[in-house]
């Protein structure tokens, strides 16, 4: 089973602790939070991740969000959140644990040691219980 894979199925299962295995600088300083019912404008853009809609809501604030979180109006381009969400993207350094909360589409949304909240990158993290191939078992 790919790593991510085996990982994501075990982040979904139950929050646990993970490790950031490579820093994630948050490219957006303001997120798109909405409401379950809110309208917004979305398209489909080129992301290395399958799953998303890059969102503009109706103060202009833009932002990515899962698929899963919307649907579709009957007016062209524009998609109903179906539940809360907020597009907030946390800085992390490697070599920091944090929670894992809830995984979305190569995304996890995560609480650090200080009370905040946010999606990083899958990619970035390793379950502590899985041990990386590289390093030989010193015990």
């Amino acid at each position: 089973m790919h790593m991510f894979s085996q990982m994501t199925s075990n982040l979904v299962k139950q929050m646990k602790i993970v490790k950031v295995t490579k820093n994630h600088k948050s490219e957006f300083q303001v997120p798109l939070i909405a409401k379950k019912g809110e309208i917004v404008e979305g398209q489909e853009r080129e992301t290395k991740w399958e799953g998303w809609l890059w969102c503009r809501n109706s103060s202009g604030v833009h932002g990515w969000v899962p698929k899963t979180y919307l649907e579709s109006t009957s007016e062209s381009g524009q998609f109903q959140f179906l539940d809360d969400y907020n597009t907030r993207e946390l800085t992390v350094t490697e070599g920091e644990e944090v929670i894992a909360l809830e995984e979305e589409s190569g995304w996890v949304w995560v609480r650090t040691t200080l009370g905040e909240e946010g999606w990083i990158p899958l990619e970035n993290l390793q379950d502590l219980n899985d041990k990386p191939n590289s390093i030989p078992d010193l015990i």
